[in-house]
């Protein structure tokens, strides 16, 4: 691995690389990377790309070595950016008080924690260029299941159910016959509704696709979200590229026809990059819940790997026996979404997976590389005796450009980089209300003994947490108060008062059952002297 790098540096070769692509018509090589199902960061994803963009996995030498597999001689690597870390120590500060921790000696009691501090390129090498144990892969597990026609229906008509169902999304999709029209299908951002015309879009292969390009707009422009005053051709070039992603995932036939816009992103590249990082974000998500309504299948996938490797690491890490069946809370390391995952044994192989609240499955591999454990909710029918809070081991830490990014235990981050320190901030303070809605999730569900000290811990924390997002200090408010409008600053993270929170619940239909309940939820006065009591 190479000496520290000169960000500065960097970030002019990043610039040119992707000024680059632009000029050459390459653009699609960084889609193509993007759709590998690998998740390369941006930054890495344009360095792939310029130096091998038919890449579709990489690991550095010794990796693959670990994999069975070795390096071909004579290949020459790619350079990707590696971070670096640096360990700090830091006296134990009351959160409430701000005073020192002591321990039962008096002295100043202190934690190591480990900060990025810089980065470093790193050589690596794509699968095409080693030789050895074939390796299982996911993505080409589901392309050939799709060869299917049957396959292809089923997904497409559970993945229609899946979002129309959801009371969470306002998105809904619909078919209709449009028989003189020749588009095959439009969001339309007044209502959130997909239609799928069926008069064009004939084949499921066609309406799959169709689908895909329409949600991403729907999940890129919606009325919520600043990229909607952008021109119609840079929608249309974000869903498009997008759709292409997913697509190509799922080795659907797709094409670029929106070349011509795109091209214009060379004039303005900080829009390009902002752009492009809105695609990526946006079809890991479709590609995620797409995979969702898959589980079983590429739960028999999972079972040709073997994790015992990586189930003995994170048995002694959590200090848990898997084959008592734990329940872990996780954090997204790609949004800081929290959620709850049962541990799971296969009685014919003795495998272990994850299957979480929204019944999902996960692998014992993905804990290392997408999730970070936060807590052992529940082991043995009982609650955890230690309850972590995001906020003591989520901190922000400046790096290049002036950037921040959110770092975790054990130099961990996530994959989000903030302008502001500020905007950082309040991605922590949202995932923290996203860890009390999810162990409120969990406590409604569990079977485990003697929950009440972690009820009334957790309904204390959101009461804080809601109040300090919102900005409105010494907040009372009852908990189901505090559930409602948690999930929706979670569904509308840039509501950041209580004023422009309560402006936007007034602005919703005054008959929706939801628009009640939040209107009863903000409204906390002459509630505080009766919760007193």
């Amino acid at each position: 691995m190479s000496s520290k790098v000169d960000l500065t540096a960097v970030s002019k070769r990043l610039e040119q690389n992707l000024e680059d692509l632009f000029k050459n018509d390459r653009f699609q090589d960084l889609l193509n990377v993007m759709a590998s199902g690998h998740h390369y960061s941006f930054h890495n994803s344009l360095l792939i790309a310029s130096q091998k963009p038919e890449a579709t996995m990489i690991r550095g030498f010794k990796q693959w070595q670990e994999l069975g597999r070795q390096v071909n001689k004579g290949e020459k690597s790619i350079e990707i950016l590696v971070p670096t870390f640096q360990k700090e120590i830091e006296q134990k500060v009351d959160a409430k008080t701000g005073d020192i921790l002591k321990d039962e000696h008096g002295d100043a009691q202190i934690e190591v924690k480990e900060t990025i501090s810089g980065y470093v390129f790193g050589k690596v090498f794509d699968v095409s260029q080693t030789s050895g144990r074939e390796l299982p892969n996911v993505r080409d597990f589901v392309q050939n299941d799709l060869q299917s026609e049957e396959s292809l229906s089923e997904l497409y008509e559970r993945f229609v159910e899946q979002v129309n169902t959801d009371q969470v999304n306002p998105l809904s999709i619909i078919e209709k016959n449009h028989e003189n029209e020749s588009y095959g299908g439009f969001y339309e951002r007044k209502t959130d509704k997909i239609v799928i015309n069926i008069a064009v879009s004939q084949t499921m292969d066609a309406k799959f696709r169709v689908v895909i390009h329409e949600y991403a707009h729907g999940l890129l422009h919606n009325k919520s979200n600043d990229m909607h005053q952008f021109p119609q051709g840079h929608k249309e070039a974000q869903a498009e590229s997008a759709a292409y992603i997913v697509s190509k995932y799922y080795g659907l036939d797709t094409n670029l026809t929106s070349t011509g816009y795109i091209a214009t992103w060379a004039q303005d590249l900080n829009l390009a990059k902002q752009a492009i990082r809105e695609v990526q974000q946006v079809s890991s998500q479709m590609i995620e819940q797409i995979n969702s309504l898959q589980s079983e299948k590429i739960k028999e996938f999972y079972k040709s790997i073997d994790p015992s490797k990586v189930k003995s690491e994170l048995e002694e890490k959590l200090n848990v026996n898997f084959k008592d069946t734990p329940t872990l809370q996780l954090v997204d390391l790609k949004n800081g979404l929290v959620l709850f995952a049962k541990v799971e044994e296969s009685t014919r192989d003795n495998h272990f997976i994850l299957r979480t609240n929204t019944n999902r499955l996960v692998p014992l591999s993905d804990l290392e590389s997408r999730y970070h454990v936060i807590n052992v909710l529940e082991n043995k029918n009982e609650i955890g005796k230690e309850f972590k809070k995001v906020e003591d081991f989520m901190k922000i830490t400046k790096i290049e450009d002036g950037k921040y990014v959110v770092t975790l235990e054990g130099g961990k981050t996530t994959e989000r980089t903030f302008m502001k320190k500020l905007e950082g901030q309040k991605f922590v303070q949202k995932t923290a209300i996203a860890q009390s809605l999810n162990t409120d999730r969990f406590l409604s569900v569990t079977n485990a003994k003697e929950t009440g000290y972690l009820h009334q811990k957790n309904e204390k924390l959101l009461n804080e947490r809601v109040g300090r997002y919102v900005k409105e200090k010494n907040r009372k408010a009852d908990h189901q108060h505090n559930v409602t409008l948690g999930w929706h600053l979670i569904k509308n993270p840039l509501l950041q008062s209580k004023e422009s929170l309560e402006k936007n619940i007034n602005s919703l239909n005054p008959h929706n059952s939801q628009t009640k309940d939040l209107k009863e939820a903000v409204s906390t006065k002459g509630k505080e002297k009766e919760l007193e009591k």
